[in-house]
């Protein structure tokens, strides 16, 4: 399968690239291809409001030209989307939630009898890292990505919060173990 990952944070060497780390390697350990994005290193402005996407029926048709664009082409080619993030203010950050609100031009007649996706049927998750709990700290992040994947029509895995992240270093073989569950259910092997 094809599988494209998506990193929202900023260390390279974080908690959430390690964990992220796990989920690519062992979806490689079963030969599959993943191709990472990682977003801090990216330009990526924010979408425009400007609709021009919605003119063309058969294409994304975004009018903005930056680095969104190959990975929007990625995410319509692929058979999974990972998308990863540090909780930033009870939500993903910013780098990531300019990107998915870019993705805006991914979706057509939502809402209405034709609603359709250029990234229909793919798998998708949401992976975010937290100091905290979940409870009252990461569960609008969990919301929101339930509620975009139902817009963008993805196939949804539930989205996994780890919590109690202070280090890399400290994160427990449970995690690691989790993360090559994450891997088999993006493809279909759980």
């Amino acid at each position: 399968m094809n599988i494209v990952t998506i990193f929202g944070g900023p260390r390279l060497q974080g908690n959430t690239a390690t964990v992220l780390g796990w989920v690519e390697g062992a979806l490689r350990e079963g030969g599959h291809s993943v191709e990472r994005f990682d977003l801090n290193d990216l330009d990526i402005k924010g979408c425009q409001a400007c609709f021009t996407c919605m003119e063309s029926a058969d294409e994304p048709g975004c009018v903005l030209h930056d680095d969104a664009e190959p990975i929007l082409a990625a995410m319509t080619g692929a058979d999974a989307v990972v998308y990863a993030s540090p909780l930033y203010m009870w939500s993903v950050s910013g780098q990531l939630k300019s990107l998915l609100d870019r993705t805006f031009c991914l979706v057509r007649d939502y809402g209405g009898p034709n609603h359709r996706s250029f990234v229909e049927g793919a798998k998708t998750t949401l992976l975010v890292t937290c100091m905290g709990p979940i409870e009252r700290n990461a569960e609008w992040a969990r919301d929101q990505f339930v509620r975009y994947a139902g817009y963008t029509k993805y196939d949804l895995i539930d989205p996994w919060i780890v919590p109690g992240c202070s280090e890399p270093g400290k994160l427990g073989d449970d995690v690691k173990q989790k993360a090559a569950e994450l891997a088999a259910k993006l493809v279909g092997q759980s």
